[in-house]
């Protein structure tokens, strides 16, 4: 499995991820949707505050939710690899 080293908002919902391995690609999140769950980062305001947990983008949602609904979204670093495209300067 493939780990996220560092994640930098670049524009829209396209973020810049680096890859253990040094790589860098751009993750786009428009490419993805925004159904369900998802919902909650189509403000870009809450899109910005990704966060790595365990090498995966993370998002947290209210914290005042009940323990029993979805207070964190993230995307596994293999997709997010299998879904971005390569950086290039």
């Amino acid at each position: 499995m493939r780990k996220i080293i560092n994640v930098t908002y670049l524009k829209d919902y396209q973020l810049l991820v680096e890859f253990e391995n040094g790589e860098k690609r751009i993750y786009d999140r428009k490419n993805c949707g925004f159904e369900g769950i998802w919902e909650y980062i189509k403000d870009v305001n809450n899109f910005k505050q990704v966060t790595l947990v365990f090498g995966a983008l993370t998002w947290f949602r209210n914290l005042d939710l009940p323990a029993d609904e979805c207070n964190e979204l993230d995307v596994c670093p293999d997709y997010t690899y299998r879904v971005s495209e390569p950086f290039s300067r």
